[in-house]
């Protein structure tokens, strides 16, 4: 079956902005209405969003024009256009693709307890930063002028210019895409040294080993356009290298996709604690015509606003608050505020807070009481 080319430039690139569209704009909402903690790692994910934009609107725009028709089937103008188009995103691939993957770095960053942790997810970053900044910049200028890289397809004799041989740029594709398929595993592997080690229930450990490394599908977009990096030494270069264009959309739509989608678990457990709190009220609503509301024994700390995590250390301080209640006075007995890394009380840029509630009871405990079993059905420690 004939693939059409051209339809598959002008489709794919809408179906992953949707997608990614979505994600960020939950993503948004999360850390600025429900955590109050919008990051670096958010700003930067924003703004990979807007480049990843301009690339998909180039894509359709070069689709219009001609990318993926062979050169025999296009006007001067039209392929020319095409070109231009073309050029236009390799900005947008290397900028969006840059600042999500620093994006994805800096969340794991902020959650990240060891110094070893840390440094090796800044080494990531770094690695990516260079290696993209180094294709962006030998792809933008590979043609003297730069214009020459689409007036040339004119086929004019009086435009003059010269362009880097094709093995330059097939080198520089090829080893960009190296570091970042293994900075993607590498990002994908941090999780679960990072969340193994902390005392929690096994299932809630793979859970958040998942969360935390579903940035890392985006690699699989990278290892699979690896074969299709030798079109560009093709002559009829927008039918030959549609599949690079494709899987380079595929590759950023995924990553910020991805990445969005790792932040958005305190939307779910606000959208189930809202609906559990509906029907307990619609419950007991039956029995009694006015019910008090239940004393609040702590308010998370995600619930007061916080500042913007640091990009070089967040979390250099934590902050623990430890409240001991008794059930038959429903007060508190005494809180402690205990510093560790510093020594102010006043919280600061980047500081981690964990509250911690204690229940006394005063009576004998049931022969199938549980001690790991939160009773008033919320979590032991909030962060």
């Amino acid at each position: 079956m004939t693939v059409n080319r051209n339809t598959a430039i002008k489709a794919v690139p809408p179906a992953f902005l949707g997608l990614s569209l979505i994600t960020v704009l939950l993503r948004c909402y999360v850390r600025i209405r429900i955590n109050k903690a919008f990051g670096w790692d958010d700003s930067l994910m924003v703004i990979a969003f807007v480049f990843y934009a301009m690339f998909c609107g180039c894509m359709v725009a070069g689709g219009v024009y001609g990318t993926g028709m062979h050169f025999d089937e296009l006007t001067t103008t039209h392929r020319v256009r095409a070109m231009m188009f073309w050029w236009l995103c390799e900005i947008g691939y290397c900028a969006s693709s840059i600042l999500c993957k620093c994006s994805i770095c800096i969340f794991l960053a902020r959650i990240t307890v060891k110094r070893v942790h840390l440094a090796f997810i800044y080494i990531i970053m770094t690695l990516t930063v260079l290696m993209g900044l180094v294709l962006m910049f030998g792809l933008l200028f590979q043609c003297r002028p730069v214009t020459y890289f689409w007036t040339r397809v004119a086929f004019d004799p009086t435009i003059k210019g010269t362009c880097v041989t094709t093995e330059v740029v097939e080198a520089l594709t090829y080893a960009y895409s190296a570091v970042a398929a293994a900075c993607d595993l590498a990002v994908g592997i941090v999780p679960f040294f990072i969340v193994w080690g902390l005392n929690m229930p096994f299932r809630r450990k793979v859970a958040a080993v998942g969360i935390c490394s579903i940035g890392c599908i985006a690699c699989s977009a990278v290892i699979v356009r690896f074969p299709f990096v030798r079109t560009f030494a093709d002559v009829d270069f927008l039918y030959k290298t549609y599949e690079i264009a494709i899987w380079s959309n595929v590759e950023v739509g995924l990553g910020i996709f991805a990445g969005s989608l790792a932040t958005l678990h305190p939307l779910l457990r606000h959208v189930r604690t809202s609906w559990a709190q509906g029907r307990l009220k619609r419950l007991t609503s039956r029995d009694t015509a006015e019910q008090a509301a239940p004393p609040v024994d702590f308010v998370s700390v995600s619930d007061y606003p916080s500042p913007s995590a640091s990009i070089f250390r967040p979390g250099n301080v934590m902050n623990i608050t430890t409240t001991v209640q008794r059930d038959d006075l429903g007060l508190a007995e005494g809180s402690q505020m205990s510093t560790r890394g510093s020594c102010d009380t006043d919280m600061r840029v980047n500081d981690i807070l964990v509250q911690q509630t204690f229940q006394i009871s005063t009576g004998r405990p049931s022969r199938n009481w549980d001690p790991w079993i939160n009773t008033d059905g919320g979590e032991d420690n909030n962060v």
